[in-house]
């Protein structure tokens, strides 16, 4: 199914390409972004994270330019896991939040499409609640530091704004992130 999905969204933001005309880009220029992700975490059923980011592309390196990033990602509906036990009901649901800081490298395919990998820096922070009816339920706070890599694509709109569509994979946690948004420069 990830393979899939990531296929669709690669596919989807390809296929615009014959759509592209010139709108003039200044690279150079901060972005704010938004958007909604599918957050999957092995073993659990398929949650809603939104997330909010912001880039200042910086140096110009080679065909492409690289930026810096801040993201947050927060679960608005929590991966869940249930399961049944001995003939009680076993469930959990988790939320997770992470807060990263990358480094992207922007790359225009042509003047209104551009990919962007990047690889970061990320704290991460889950959230556990677990439910065994007739024993109670309980929750813990998990949290930790560690890497994320991903790719994004863009196709630009206007000089202003552009749709975007991404994966990001988040080490440890095993949490990957399919994300549908807008990204608006300043």
């Amino acid at each position: 199914m990830k393979k899939i999905l990531s296929t669709v969204a690669a596919a989807a933001v390809l296929a615009t390409s014959s759509f592209a005309s010139d709108v003039n880009f200044d690279a150079n220029k901060a972005y704010l972004s938004a958007g909604v992700a599918l957050e999957m975490v092995d073993n659990m059923d398929m949650g809603v994270a939104l997330v909010l980011g912001g880039g200042i592309p910086f140096m110009k390196a080679g065909p492409g330019t690289l930026a810096v990033e801040g993201e947050l990602t927060y679960s608005v509906m929590a991966p869940s896991y249930d399961d049944s036990m001995y003939g009680t009901s076993f469930s959990s649901d988790t939320t997770f939040m992470t807060l990263g800081a990358y480094a992207g490298y922007i790359y225009d395919i042509n003047p209104q499409m551009f990919v962007k990998p990047r690889v970061g820096l990320i704290y991460k922070s889950a959230d556990v609640n677990v439910n065994i009816p007739g024993y109670g339920s309980g929750s813990e706070t998990v949290s930790e530091i560690g890497l994320a890599v991903g790719v994004q694509g863009g196709y630009r709109l206007n000089k202003q704004l552009d749709l975007t569509v991404g994966l990001n994979l988040v080490d440890g946690m095993d949490i990957m992130h399919i994300t549908g948004g807008v990204q608006y420069h300043f």
